[in-house]
């Protein structure tokens, strides 16, 4: 199942009006195992590569806390409207913290105090991705970026790891997509409505972005420019075409052929290299 706002086009402009209000406990509570015969029809492997996804992205969703501590520090250069978003942001991510934390017990075995001890230790650094922190312009224009391409790759994700493993956690799959989408077009507009007048340097600061990306070889813990580690999963032109279905919704590029565009979900059941 699709989600409604998602359905005809990823980033369809009804959506800066779709709010997703879901509950993780009604969603997947807490004590939630997967059914005996849902696991039995699943290849090990498959298994498997999920749980490697999992041991990524359970705390890449975590490290949402930590961004916005750090814009909260930098309030006074920030545009009230962006603060007044980052709350309801937040408490999305954190929603999608715990329910991935979920999934993630379901399938591993791990704990969640071995989960919070992993958390702990980690150690997010900003210094190698400044650049993209000058200013609410760059800041926001890498949120659209980064949330896109999240879109995308839950999409993908939703098809190859989640629905295989029933119906509960294909609705969170279903969600992740759909939040992160709104996101997306939560973020573009404070791009549009704050900073019309430098809308033109978006080639050529997402150029420079995509460089960054492709040259960082790690993520930073600081959940911006995540899919640095996942490049290995997707297309090489991946972000190339994230960064023209940006500049196609704000009519400074064409829009990429349906085909491009739909290879970006595809799966190829890449497990980590």
């Amino acid at each position: 199942m699709e989600i409604a706002c998602l359905k005809h086009n990823p980033i369809n402009s009804n959506q800066k009006n779709c709010l997703n209000n879901w509950d993780v406990d009604e969603l997947i509570p807490i004590d939630y195992q997967i059914p005996t015969k849902v696991l039995d029809n699943v290849e090990n492997n498959l298994k498997n590569d999920f749980c490697i996804l999992l041991s990524r992205d359970v705390y890449s969703e975590g490290d949402a806390k930590f961004l916005y501590n750090y814009l909260l520090s930098r309030q006074q250069d920030l545009s009230n409207n962006f603060l007044a978003l980052l709350p309801r942001w937040l408490g999305d991510e954190q929603k999608h913290y715990q329910a991935l934390r979920r999934v993630y017990r379901c399938l591993s075995g791990l704990d969640f105090a071995a989960m919070d001890e992993n958390f702990q230790r980690r150690s997010p650094s900003l210094e190698p991705i400044a650049c993209v922190l000058q200013d609410e312009f760059t800041i926001v224009s890498t949120l659209v970026f980064d949330e896109l391409g999240s879109m995308f790759s839950y999409r993908r994700d939703l098809r190859e790891y989640y629905q295989p493993f029933g119906k509960v956690l294909s609705r969170v799959g279903q969600h992740l997509v759909q939040d992160e989408g709104s996101h997306f077009r939560h973020f573009l507009n404070i791009l549009q409505q704050n900073h019309s007048h430098r809308l033109k340097e978006l080639p050529d600061f997402f150029h420079s972005l995509i460089k960054l990306e492709k040259s960082l070889g790690y993520y930073y813990h600081t959940f911006l420019l995540d899919h640095a580690q996942e490049m290995h999963r997707f297309p090489s032109y991946f972000s190339e075409v994230i960064v023209q279905l940006i500049l196609a919704e704000l009519n400074l590029s064409d829009r990429p052929s349906n085909t491009i565009i739909k290879s970006l979900t595809q799966s190829s059941f890449c497990s980590n290299p």
